[in-house]
């Protein structure tokens, strides 16, 4: 359930500050919707809060379709709770096989979790209906369908035939406080939001360790004296 709980925030915020300290703008209605893996993760994630796990399953399975790893796990999770839909444990093995594709170590725990604790049966059944779900769902071609959906909307970039945004601002309205958001163009149009190669990096980034590690410093001790 931990997986779950944080996957679902991620979802209402689609990157937490603790990430990168985002901007503002990454929250708001426009962008979101521009990028249909978090819109449907978002509406997904709405629909769970208020208890509509069927209209959450759908919408989850939308985003899942732009290759949005945060909801196929939600997806995993829904299965084996039978949260709108039957449970089905096989089914959510398979789910949480797909959403731990990209190395998510939170992710690959729960799948191996999922694994333990299916029958013999269940698991040759996952084995079984595994491909059909990744023919559909796995990043080679579910990444391509985000992709294509980035490049439309950044050629939509008020002001320019050539896709470059210039000096212009951008402003989004925010319909939860009725105020709007006023964001540079440059920053709002950086690559890391609209580039594949990017963006993909920029949607690992919470769920991947750390890689400069840790140092732990302890107090200061004296040399023994000679």
């Amino acid at each position: 359930m931990a997986t779950l709980v944080a996957c679902l925030a991620i979802a209402i915020a689609p990157h937490p500050a603790r990430a990168d300290n985002q901007p503002s703008f990454v929250s708001q209605d426009a962008f979101i919707a521009a990028h249909p893996d978090l819109y449907w993760r978002r509406e997904g994630a709405r629909n769970h809060a208020r208890g509509r796990y069927s209209e959450a399953m759908t919408a989850f399975r939308r985003a899942a379709r732009y290759a949005d790893k945060p909801s196929q796990a939600v997806i995993a999770q829904m299965l084996w709770n039978g949260e709108g839909v039957a449970a089905d444990r096989a089914m959510a093995y398979v789910w949480a096989d797909l959403a731990a594709e990209r190395g998510y170590p939170d992710l690959i725990a729960t799948r191996e979790k999922f694994w333990l604790a299916l029958s013999a049966e269940q698991r040759e059944r996952a084995v079984a209906i595994g491909g059909a779900v990744f023919d559909e769902f796995a990043d080679t071609v579910a990444k391509p369908r985000e992709e294509r959906a980035l490049r439309r909307a950044r050629q939509q970039i008020t002001g320019s035939r050539t896709g470059r945004p210039g000096t212009i601002s951008v402003f989004q309205y925010d319909h939860a406080t009725g105020n709007f958001d006023m964001s540079d163009g440059a920053l709002y149009y950086d690559a890391r939001y609209w580039s594949p190669e990017l963006y993909w990096q920029w949607q690992d980034r919470p769920w991947k360790p750390d890689p400069r590690g840790k140092v732990e410093i302890g107090p200061i001790q004296a040399s023994p004296t000679p």
